[in-house]
């Protein structure tokens, strides 16, 4: 009996030790926490105030800040659209100018700079064909984002510590303005035959078609994507919209309605067909494409298609044509499409297509 008490009794004791023992590795656990949670809650606290307050002053809204309170007189005097005083020192081969026509967003970018510099000397002249102003600074330099109405090319210069910009619609500057637009792109594979991807082709096609345009300095081409990137089909018939395009292509590629592999194949053009009959319209410049394609890559001619249905013909003012130079779904078209030799003579095609289109007087 004396024997069991004892046994109880040590383990009582053991038992008390232990829970005080974890009491305490708790109350030191606890404090030393303590001690540092604060800390870090302070400079949370602190630190966030700063980041928020560096993401404010990152850009800001320049449109209040613009100084479009110009007389027509000064205007005048002005000779340019907008203009704005440089720190001393910084010249004309320090400035870089970004021109993002598919968004219709120009990038500027100063040196010496900083963010107070805006409200000592603003921007001055006309807000006429400007949808948004930001205004911002990094590394050292300020950075202008314009966003413009329409597609312009702009003109910058500098003179006498002075920057000068114009915003310049297209036409006044070439004779013919045309947009290329290469389909699908990113995540948006078109398709897909073989683990060969219709965005591909099409991209490729218009490359080498840039590569011909580039020899005709006279006409300014404008181009949805000259990479494997999304573009959204508002950003790709607006580009043709808002830089008053003469004509504008879409290049594509085909497939069957199954999209089982076949021996059909052959080229064909959609039009607007709500716009047929327009001397020089849809139907007319897709009738000179189809034609001028075919000749060039010897296919198979399958004439035009109504597209009114398709987003960027319905939507276009310009006279639009998406062609389709081939069935991704016949092996033997398959292989020419995914061929360099065959996609410089569907580019051929088409500027040949272009040029027949502008002789007519598009």
């Amino acid at each position: 009996m004396e024997d069991k008490i004892r046994k109880l009794s040590a383990l009582a004791m053991g038992l008390l030790m232990l829970l005080t023992t974890a009491a305490v590795l708790t109350f030191f656990d606890v404090r030393a926490w303590s001690d540092v949670e604060p800390e870090r809650a302070q400079e949370q606290t602190e630190a966030e105030p700063e980041q928020e307050q560096e993401q404010d002053m990152d850009m800001l809204s320049g449109m209040k800040l613009l100084d479009s309170d110009v007389s027509t007189e000064e205007q005048e005097i002005l000779e340019h659209q907008m203009q704005m005083e440089l720190p001393a020192g910084v010249g004309q081969e320090q400035i870089r100018v970004e021109n993002d026509v598919l968004h219709r967003r120009v990038t500027i970018n100063i040196p010496r700079i900083a963010q107070d510099y805006y409200f000592d000397h603003p921007l001055r002249g006309s807000s006429t064909h400007i949808d948004d102003l930001q205004l911002g600074s990094e590394y050292g330099g300020g950075v202008i984002e314009i966003t413009l109405d329409k597609v312009y090319e702009v003109e910058a210069k500098v003179e006498d510590s002075w920057l000068y910009l114009d915003f310049i619609p297209p036409r006044e500057l070439y004779e013919k303005v045309i947009v290329v637009d290469a389909g699908h792109g990113g995540s948006e594979p078109g398709a897909v035959k073989q683990d060969i991807y219709e965005k591909d082709i099409n991209l490729g096609i218009v490359l080498e078609l840039k590569k011909i345009l580039d020899g005709r300095p006279e006409w300014k081409v404008y181009y949805t994507r000259t990479e494997d990137v999304h573009v959204s089909l508002n950003d790709r018939v607006q580009l043709a919209n808002l830089s008053d395009a003469n004509l504008f292509i879409s290049v594509h590629n085909n497939s069957t309605r199954t999209g089982e592999m076949s021996d059909f194949s052959g080229t064909e053009v959609m039009y607007d067909e709500e716009k047929a009959g327009e001397e020089l319209g849809s139907e007319r410049f897709s009738t000179i494409l189809l034609e001028e394609t075919v000749a060039s890559c010897g296919s198979r001619n399958l004439g035009l298609l109504a597209g009114h249905s398709i987003y960027i013909i319905r939507t276009s003012q310009a006279p639009v044509a998406l062609l389709e130079a081939g069935f991704m779904t016949s092996h033997t078209e398959l292989n020419l499409l995914n061929s360099s030799d065959y996609q410089q003579k569907v580019a051929q095609g088409i500027y040949q297509g272009i040029v027949r289109a502008v002789e007519e007087g598009f």
